[in-house]
C-alpha cells in the first residue's frame, strides 16, 4: 500500500505548522482507515466540498472519496499519518515533521465472524438470497428499506424523504465531467509551506527511532511465505471489532457532515425517485444493479429540471463506494437543508443510502461502484438525459459498453489412483463446464465418466442446467444421455444437484467443502444414481499457491490416494 507512491513517505518541512492535507482514496478496490499521530483529524472538505470542520479520531475513506483534514504538527518530532487497509493486513504511513518518530495507534481487526443480525427461521429457508439477507423483493417494492440506515433500524430523525418543507435553492453546484474534473480549492488558496514535498530518501530520517504500539509492522506481503496454519486468519487476532459499530473501526462520517450553505431544492420542482438494490454473488463474482447488469435496456432516464432521488439498498455483505458523473449530490445524512454535497458515497452492507440532485447537466452520464472488479463485472448504470441525443460518432461505441465477456478456466486433479477436473467458460448468466473424472485404482479397466453442462444463472441459490453424461471405460464410450436438472445451494452453503436424464434414470449430488484454516479445508462429497446407487469422495486440500494445491482422496470406487490440484 502507497502513499504517494512509496509505503513511506517523508514531509519534514510539516513541523510547527497546522497542515492542510488532501486525502484522496486512487486505489482500485481498497477501503482504508486514517489517523493521525497529532490527534483527530479535522474534515473542511469532502470531494471537494465545503463542510463545516468537525473533528473524527479515525476516517474510513473509501475508493474514490476525497477528503481535506487540517492537523496540527509540534515543533518537535516526527508524527505519523497512517492509512490501513481495511481488512487490516498492511498500511501506508506519511510521517510529518522530523526527529524522534511517533507511531499512529494499531488499528483493529474486524470481526468477519460476527452476523449482522439475528437469523430467523424464515430467513435460514429463504428460497432467495435477498429473502435469507430478510430483504425480499416484495418488501424492497413495497419502499419497507427506503429510510436510510441499516435495514430494520429506525428511521432518522430528519430523513427528508418527503419533498415538502422550507428548502432554498441550491448553489454553487457548477459543472463536473468526471471525478477527476470535480472543483477543488485552487492550490493558491493553501500556504506554501503546506504543499512541500520533501525527498522521499533522506538519510537522516531513515534513522529516526520510532515509537510503536506494536512490535510487528503491517507489511503486505508479510503471509506470502508464512505457511503456519492459522497465520492469515484473522479468528487468531487477540481482539475484533465489529465494523460501524465502534470508534475503533468507525462507519463514513457522513452523519457529520453538513454543508455551510443550504444545499436544498426549491419545494415546487418536479422529482423522480429511482430505487436501487445493490446485489452480487461473492462465488462467481457477479455484481448486479436491481439483480441486473449494465445492459441497454436499464439505462436511468431522467429529465432537465427535475430533482432525482437514488434510494439505494445494499442487499450485500460488501462496501460500496457508489460514484455518479457530472454531477454532485446532496447526501440525506439528516442534516436537513444543509445536507452535504459529494460525488462518492459509501452505501454500507444491510442498509440503505439516499441521496439526490439537480438534473442540470444534459448528457449521458455513468453511475457505478468504484470499486474496479464490481464496475467491470456490472453494478453499474448510464443515467441518460431524455433531451440528451446521442453523438453519431458515439453511435458506434455505445454497445461495446455492454458487452458481457466470457472467462474461461480449468481445474486439473492428479492423483495416484484417479484423475479429476473441469474446463469452465463462463459470463455474467450463462456458463458452459466440460467435468471428467477417470479412475484406475482398484478396478481392472480404466474408467471414465464426463459431462458437458449448459448453466443458466438464476440467483446465488438456483442454477439450470441441461446437456450430456458420457461414460466408458478404456477408449470405449458405453454410453451417452441427455440431462436436464438444476443445482442449488442449500443453507450452511451444502451445494446440491439434481437431473433426470433421457433413459428415465436420475441423479442427485450433494458436495460441501469446509475451510479449516486458510490454507486447509476438507471436502465430501455424497451422490446417488438411480442405476449406480451410492457412491462418494472424501479428503483434505492445502493450498500452495494460487495456482496450486496438494490433496489427499479417497473415493469410493477407486480408495485412497494423493497428488495435486493445478488451477489455470
Amino acid at each position: 500500500f502507497l502513499a504517494n507512491g512509496r509505503p513511506e513517505t517523508l514531509i519534514p518541512e510539516a513541523a510547527g505548522h497546522q497542515q492542510r492535507l488532501r486525502l484522496v482514496n486512487g486505489s482500485a478496490t481498497s477501503f482504508f482507515y486514517v489517523e493521525s499521530a497529532t490527534g483527530p483529524l479535522t474534515i473542511v472538505s469532502a470531494d471537494g466540498q465545503e463542510v463545516q470542520p468537525v473533528s473524527v479520531p479515525r476516517l474510513l475513506l473509501g475508493v474514490a472519496e476525497t477528503y481535506d483534514v487540517l492537523v496540527d504538527v509540534p515543533p518537535q518530532g516526527a508524527y505519523e499519518l497512517r492509512a490501513t487497509a481495511h481488512d487490516g493486513s498492511a498500511y501506508a504511513s506519511v510521517w510529518l515533521g522530523r526527529g524522534h518518530r511517533h507511531a499512529a495507534a494499531e488499528m483493529t481487526d474486524p470481526d468477519v465472524y460476527h452476523a449482522m443480525s439475528g437469523l430467523s427461521l424464515p430467513q435460514f429457508f429463504a428460497w432467495t438470497p435477498s429473502g435469507s439477507m430478510g430483504m425480499a423483493d416484495r418488501e424492497v417494492m413495497s419502499g419497507a428499506f427506503d429510510a436510510p440506515g441499516m435495514a430494520g433500524m429506525s428511521s432518522m430523525a430528519d430523513m427528508e424523504m418527503t419533498h415538502s418543507g422550507a428548502m432554498a435553492g441550491m448553489s454553487g453546484m457548477g459543472k463536473m465531467a468526471a471525478m477527476d474534473g470535480h472543483a477543488m480549492m485552487p492550490a493558491d488558496s493553501m500556504k506554501k509551506d503546506h504543499m512541500v514535498m520533501a525527498d522521499m530518501t533522506m538519510a537522516a530520517e531513515s534513522e529516526m527511532q520510532t515509537e510503536t504500539s506494536s512490535g510487528m509492522a503491517r507489511i503486505g506481503n508479510r503471509f506470502a511465505s508464512n505457511f503456519v496454519p492459522m497465520a492469515a486468519d484473522v479468528s487468531s487476532a487477540a481482539a475484533l471489532v465489529m465494523d460501524g459499530m465502534s470508534a475503533q473501526r468507525p462507519a463514513p462520517p457522513y452523519k457529520k457532515l453538513q454543508a455551510p450553505h443550504p444545499t436544498s431544492f426549491a419545494t415546487d420542482r418536479p422529482h423522480r425517485d429511482i430505487r436501487l438494490t445493490l446485489d452480487g454473488d461473492m462465488q462467481r463474482y457477479v455484481w448486479l444493479l436491481n439483480n441486473r447488469p449494465l445492459s441497454v435496456g436499464d439505462d436511468i432516464e431522467i429529465r432537465q429540471g427535475e430533482v432525482v432521488r437514488f434510494i439505494m439498498i445494499n442487499r450485500t455483505m460488501m462496501f460500496h463506494p457508489m460514484h455518479l458523473h457530472g454531477h454532485f449530490f446532496r447526501v440525506l445524512n439528516g442534516q436537513g437543508e444543509r445536507s452535504p454535497l459529494k460525488h462518492t458515497v459509501i452505501v454500507e452492507p444491510m442498509s440503505t443510502t439516499v441521496i439526490e440532485f439537480d438534473a442540470n447537466e444534459v448528457g449521458d452520464w455513468f453511475f457505478h461502484c468504484h470499486l474496479l472488479y464490481h464496475m467491470e463485472s456490472g453494478m453499474a448504470r448510464m443515467v441518460h438525459y431524455e433531451e440528451f441525443p446521442l453523438p453519431d460518432n458515439l453511435q458506434g461505441l455505445r454497445p461495446q459498453l455492454y458487452h458481457d465477456p466470457w472467462y474461461a478456466w480449468a481445474d486439473v486433479d492428479v492423483l495416484s489412483q484417479m484423475t479429476e477436473g473441469n474446463l469452465t467458460l463462463t459470463n455474467t448468466f450463462n456458463t458452459l463446464t466440460v467435468d471428467w473424472e477417470v479412475g484406475w485404482g482398484k478396478v481392472d479397466d480404466t474408467e471414465w465418466e464426463g459431462d458437458v453442462l449448459c448453466r443458466r444463472y438464476v440467483n446465488r441459490f438456483l442454477s439450470l442446467l441441461v446437456g450430456a453424461n458420457l461414460s466408458g471405460h478404456n477408449d470405449t464410450l458405453d454410453k451417452t444421455r441427455g440431462v436436464a436438472g438444476a443445482e442449488y445451494l442449500l443453507p450452511l452453503n451444502l451445494s446440491t444437484r439434481l437431473w433426470l436424464d433421457s433413459d428415465g434414470g436420475g441423479r442427485v449430488l450433494f458436495d460441501k467443502e469446509l475451510a479449516l484454516t486458510p490454507r486447509l479445508s476438507a471436502f465430501g462429497e455424497a451422490e446417488y444414481d438411480s442405476r449406480e446407487k451410492w457412491s462418494g469422495q472424501t479428503g483434505v486440500s492445502y493450498l500452495l499457491t494460487k495456482a496450486v494445491s496438494v490433496k489427499v482422496q479417497w473415493h469410493s470406487d477407486h480408495g485412497w490416494g494423493g497428488g495435486v490440484q493445478l488451477r489455470f
